[in-house]
């Protein structure tokens, strides 16, 4: 797999290595909590919460918490951030269905 991707990054260099590339992956990497966020307005405001899967958003909560670290070990402000605040919301989400289901 190693191999592969040295393929890969060789090949793409030009582009992965571009300055404006690092700007828009950064500015990119905030579409996961702005996609997320209707759905904390969701749970609060809808009649029910029935049909949120909390395994779904369990798996999501490792996922994001996972890239936090991934963010510090790479001195990465914007993963950082940006699954920071993913893992907040979908903390909540979590905790707001369990206290309205």
């Amino acid at each position: 797999m190693g191999r592969m991707m040295e393929t890969l990054h060789g090949r793409l260099k030009p582009l992965v290595e571009a300055r404006w590339f690092e700007w828009m992956m950064s500015v990119v990497i905030f579409a996961n909590p702005i996609a997320i966020f209707p759905q904390v307005l969701v749970v609060f405001t809808a009649p029910s919460v029935e049909g949120i899967s909390l395994m779904m958003w369990g798996i999501f909560a490792a996922i994001q918490a996972a890239f936090v670290f991934h963010g510090i070990k790479t001195k990465s402000a914007s993963v950082f951030l940006s699954m920071l605040v993913s893992v907040l919301e979908s903390l909540t989400i979590i905790v707001t269905v369990l206290v309205r289901g």
